[in-house]
């Protein structure tokens, strides 16, 4: 079985701006190493607050009441912050730009590196590396803000990828982006995962994830109201209920009568083949 790589028990957080409000109420949860997982949930549910739990963004960054205890690998966030665990877990956040501001792609990239007193060799490398596995090489003395807005998410997540993070915590990574741009990420993500990198992403198009996380949680009012694989979670009478988008080919599914619900157009079409 798998190491677990993130652990969470009974935590709960509100805000300084409303600190009788609690965001997120009593949550424990356990994320196995080598896992892709989604997060989803209305508007104000708590899952990007419960992302930022992960990698102690809250409580080091963002103030707040926060309870309960959280674990990367074994560190306990109270006592490691965001800088400590940048090798453990990384964050990509919604807004490509919130995260760009150096005059090249290469030095965007190099940039939390040279933070972390990497030698040059080893930077030249991982720099390589991250360029590469997003698809960016070639790209390095462009500017950022000269580049699309899928080009700039991709800058952003190889800035990450450069930490060498051994977790990839995004949130709503292709909110902004164009069908097209928003496939190429989550194959990027596909990729690290097939070797080895957890992912935990925030999603509110349930498409991508029923096509590529293994795992589904979804959280209302700040607790965990469904759990479990895309296929259970997304074809269910709670993710109706909880409002989630549910994946066209589950309701193709149901207004053909089918008996059988098909969380994406491929196992659709291939169900319908075999009926």
């Amino acid at each position: 079985m798998a190491e677990n790589a993130i652990e969470l028990r009974n935590v709960t957080f509100a805000y300084e701006s409303h600190p009788e409000k609690r965001i997120l109420d009593d949550i424990s949860l356990t994320l196995a190493g080598g896992g892709f997982i989604g997060l989803v949930g209305g508007t104000g549910a708590g899952k990007s607050t419960l992302l930022y739990c992960m990698n102690g963004v809250i409580p080091h960054l963002i103030g707040g009441r926060m309870g309960g205890s959280v674990t990367i690998r074994g560190k306990d966030t109270r006592k490691h912050g965001p800088s400590a665990l940048a090798g453990t877990a990384g964050i990509l956040f919604q807004d490509p730009d919130s995260q760009l501001f150096a005059l090249s792609v290469r030095e965007e990239v190099e940039f939390g590196l040279r933070n972390i007193g990497v030698p040059e060799r080893e930077r030249g490398k991982r720099i390589a590396k991250a360029l590469a596995e997003t698809g960016l090489s070639g790209l390095e003395e462009e500017n950022p803000r000269e580049l699309s807005v899928g080009q700039r998410q991709k800058v952003a997540l190889a800035s990450v990828l450069a930490m060498e993070p051994e977790i990839l915590l995004l949130d709503e990574p292709v909110s902004a982006l164009d069908w097209r741009s928003g496939r190429e990420i989550y194959e990027v993500l596909k990729s690290l995962n097939r070797r080895g990198k957890t992912i935990v992403v925030v999603e509110h198009n349930t498409e991508w994830l029923a096509e590529y996380a293994h795992r589904i949680v979804g959280i209302e009012h700040g607790r965990i109201a469904i759990d479990g694989e895309p296929d259970d979670v997304l074809s269910g009478a709670k993710a109706k209920e909880m409002g989630l988008k549910i994946p066209c080919s589950v309701e193709i599914s149901h207004q053909l009568g089918l008996g059988f619900s098909a969380t994406t157009p491929k196992k659709l079409a291939s169900l319908l083949r075999g009926k």
